[in-house]
């Protein structure tokens, strides 16, 4: 049975080539493009899902928000 885990994507838009860019916190192999946020957002979590069936160490990433 496969169960769900939720993952932090980051999305970026890149106002010269109109696309979205999506990565992943700990899984720097990750790096996805294109058209749509939607799309960006498909594609990195069939990427993390690839990652992780190819039995990938689980990289442990916190993402957290500062003041500046």
């Amino acid at each position: 049975m496969h169960h769900s885990m939720k993952h932090p994507v980051v999305v970026e838009f890149d106002a010269e080539t109109g696309h979205y860019t999506a990565t992943v916190p700990g899984m720097p192999s990750i790096v996805v493009d294109a058209k749509t946020e939607k799309t960006a957002l498909k594609l990195a979590a069939e990427a993390i899902m690839l990652y992780r069936s190819e039995g990938q160490a689980e990289l442990k990433a916190k993402v957290v928000s500062v003041d500046v």
